[in-house]
């Protein structure tokens, strides 16, 4: 049935695509940071950003548009290099609050009153990973028969699974990060070890992003 839809080697697409959504990476980060962060109703925010910008390249791959971004290099470079200096700075902004709890206490109060600031920020994690890019242009083709008469259909059967897988695993990394907290209240030392792991971890990616030729 699937083979009629233009899906080819479909569990081998499941199985693959299941591995590199649970792979660690800032978009999974972010998801936790915000939920630990700010609670359930602020991780989902997150989860929103990261589903839209994840419709937003499989559009881009279909019309065509990533692929000419990929090929450009002065294009591909301007998005990798503002990528990494975004994570950069959340990955600073992280290890300061540490430092400046009143500073963090603002930030807090601030993103509570505004989701739009949390969805921005998850797109802009999303939008600007080169990694995501390339998947989105490379990854989806391997299991589309490219002859069959509706391969669109292919591409929003595919999208739509991997988009489900998303949503129940990042939904999942929600709920941990808010029992995180709960049970994390008033200690101190595990919170700030918490934070300087996420903080490194965005400083990491954004190093690992800057020096990867892809």
């Amino acid at each position: 049935m699937l083979s009629d839809l233009g899906i080819i080697n479909f569990w081998t697409y499941l199985l693959g695509v299941t591995l590199i959504i649970l792979a660690p990476g800032p978009e999974t980060m972010f998801v936790i940071k915000t939920s630990i962060k700010s609670g359930v109703r602020k991780g989902f925010a997150a989860i929103l950003s990261i589903v839209v910008s994840d419709i937003l390249l499989v559009l881009m791959a279909w019309a065509g548009l990533a692929a000419v971004i990929s090929s450009t290099p002065f294009l591909f470079n301007t998005i990798k290099y503002a990528g990494a200096a975004y994570l950069f700075y959340l990955g600073i902004q992280t290890l300061y609050s540490l430092i400046k709890p009143k500073v963090k206490n603002e930030i807090e109060e601030t993103e509570i009153k505004d989701h739009s600031g949390i969805i921005g920020q998850g797109m802009l994690v999303t939008l600007l990973n080169p990694k995501t890019l390339l998947f989105h242009i490379s990854f989806f083709s391997q299991f589309i028969n490219i002859s069959a008469p509706h391969i669109w259909m292919a591409f929003v059967i595919l999208t739509a699974i991997m988009l489900a897988i998303t949503l129940i695993y990042l939904s999942f990394l929600v709920f941990c990060g808010a029992y995180l907290i709960s049970r994390l209240k008033g200690n101190r030392i595990l919170s700030i070890l918490g934070n300087m792991f996420i903080g490194f971890f965005f400083i990491g990616f954004a190093a690992k992003l800057l020096y990867s030729s892809y």
